[in-house]
C-alpha cells in the first residue's frame, strides 16, 4: 500500500484558478504524467429513461508514445514561456500514480517528495486522467452519453449525421476525446497552486464511408494526430496562463 506525505504546514492552502497570480516564484519544474499509456474505446449504446452508463467499454494498452507526447509538450512549453529549468520526473516502474488529490493540496509519495527535493524543484506538474460526461461538439450541438476518461474515441454508428455545407448524411460518427487535469504543485508546501481541467472532445463523420465502418472513418494517422492536437492545445493554454500569473519576476531570462 502506497503511503502519501503531507506538508507539516498546510496554513496556507489555497487553490489559484487560471490566471491568479501564483503563491511562490516558479524556478524549477519537475514534470510527471500517467496519462496515455491507455487508450479508451467507447461504443455508445442507446438508453432511455436512466442515468446508468451502459456504453461498451474497451481499454487499448499503446505503449509510452502518448505518454512521452505529453511530457515533452509539457517540458517544450514550460522552457518557451521563461518558466525556470523544466525535466521529466520518471514515474514508478509499476506504472502507479505517485500523488494524491486532498481537497485543496497534492499528497505525493515519498520517493517523488525525495526526488522533488535533490532536484532542488520549485515546483511540480502532474498531469493525470480525469472521468467526466460525455460533450462531444458538433457543428451546432452537442451528443454523447456516459462517461469518459482518459484519452480515446467515443464511437456511435446509430446517428445519422448531416454535414452543414454539404448536406451529405453519414451513418454515424467517431469522436476523439482527451479529458484530463494538469496540477501545478509547490514543492516546499505541497500548496495546488493551479489547476487545467482538459475536457475536449469532437465528432467526426465521414460520408464517403464505405461499409459501414464508422471506425474507419478516421485513418490510424489521423487518430493519432487528433489526440495529439488536443494535448498541445489544452497543455499549452495551462502553460500559458502559468506563465500570465507568474509575472516576468518569476521568469528566467531566455
Amino acid at each position: 500500500m502506497r503511503t502519501f506525505w503531507r506538508a507539516g504546514s498546510l496554513a496556507a492552502l489555497f487553490i489559484l484558478s487560471a490566471g491568479a497570480a501564483c503563491a511562490s516564484e516558479i524556478t524549477k519544474l519537475g514534470v510527471m504524467s500517467v496519462l496515455g499509456r491507455e487508450v479508451q474505446i467507447v461504443i455508445h449504446a442507446p438508453t432511455t429513461g436512466t442515468r446508468v452508463d451502459r456504453n461498451a467499454k474497451d481499454t487499448l494498452k499503446v505503449g509510452n508514445d502518448f505518454e512521452n507526447f505529453v511530457l515533452r509538450m509539457t517540458v517544450d512549453d514550460a522552457r518557451r514561456e521563461g518558466l525556470g529549468e523544466t525535466l521529466v520526473l520518471a514515474r514508478p516502474a509499476n506504472g502507479s500514480m505517485p500523488w494524491q488529490r486532498d481537497g485543496q493540496a497534492v499528497l505525493v509519495t515519498q520517493p517523488l517528495l525525495d526526488a522533488a527535493r535533490a532536484a532542488k524543484l520549485s515546483h511540480l506538474v502532474l498531469i493525470q486522467p480525469a472521468r467526466g460526461e460525455a460533450k462531444l461538439q458538433m457543428e451546432r450541438t452537442v451528443v454523447g452519453n456516459g462517461q469518459l476518461e482518459g484519452l480515446g474515441f467515443y464511437v456511435d454508428t446509430t446517428i445519422d449525421v448531416e454535414l452543414t455545407e454539404s448536406h451529405r448524411h453519414s451513418a454515424g460518427f467517431v469522436a476523439p476525446f482527451a479529458y484530463f487535469d494538469i496540477y501545478l504543485v509547490e514543492v516546499a508546501t505541497l500548496d495546488l497552486q493551479a489547476e487545467h481541467r482538459a475536457r475536449v472532445a469532437v465528432a467526426l463523420a465521414n460520408p464517403d464511408l464505405a461499409g459501414g465502418d464508422v471506425w474507419a472513418s478516421l485513418s490510424t494517422q489521423s487518430k493519432i494526430e487528433t489526440l495529439q492536437k488536443m494535448i498541445r492545445d489544452e497543455v499549452g493554454k495551462a502553460v500559458r496562463d502559468w506563465s500570465k500569473a507568474a509575472g516576468p519576476a518569476a521568469k528566467v531570462a531566455r
